[in-house]
């Protein structure tokens, strides 16, 4: 399971431009979307130069506001293995400057109920260390709170609107998680 296919939307880059920029096939792309075969690392890293560089640009088009940096996706983010703090800051440009006054938050369930909300760049990294894991083995891992006995949550990436929010999990990340409505 790897995030090609999302980024792909989310960026509105097609398989033929990802193959003209890296000099390969288009059922070479396809295959690796497919997960039939990997990419090499360089492949990799110019997949993630590319989403990024799309990415960066929404922001810029969609922000009202300048920044000094550009924006870069990790290698664990393409591959769906977890949100780095680079993944957090690259997501968060790309979207909020078009959700109005929405934000992107990680929201802790215990059964549907919303029980904490991580939004800003300082409670994502107090919350998962910079490291949002995704899944591991095939799976998704749910938040262990190591510091509450132990306590398991489900979570989701969330657009809060005020005192409501959308689950837009399955907008930026691959996989089979359930949508939460409230």
């Amino acid at each position: 399971m790897n995030n090609l296919n999302k980024l792909q939307q989310l960026t509105g880059i097609s398989s033929e431009e990802i193959a003209d920029a890296l000099d390969v096939d288009v059922a070479t792309v396809t295959s690796w979307q497919q997960e039939e075969s990997m990419p090499t690392v360089a492949e990799l890293e110019a997949l993630v130069g590319i989403f990024s560089s799309q990415l960066d640009a929404k922001g810029i088009a969609e922000q009202s506001q300048d920044h000094p940096i550009h924006i870069r996706l990790s290698l664990d983010y393409l591959l769906n293995l977890g949100i780095t703090m680079s993944d957090w800051i690259t997501l968060k440009w790309a979207f909020e400057g078009s959700w109005s006054d929405d934000k992107l938050a990680v929201g802790f369930f215990n059964g549907n109920k919303l029980v904490r909300v991580v939004e800003s760049n300082t409670d994502f990294v107090a919350a998962f260390a910079g490291y949002l894991i995704l899944q591991s083995e095939g799976e998704f891992e749910p938040y262990i709170d190591e510091f509450d006995d132990d306590k398991t949550y489900d979570w989701r990436l969330l657009r809060i609107q005020g005192d409501k929010f959308q689950d837009v999990t399955q907008k930026l990340i691959a996989g089979d998680l359930p949508e939460i409505n409230l």
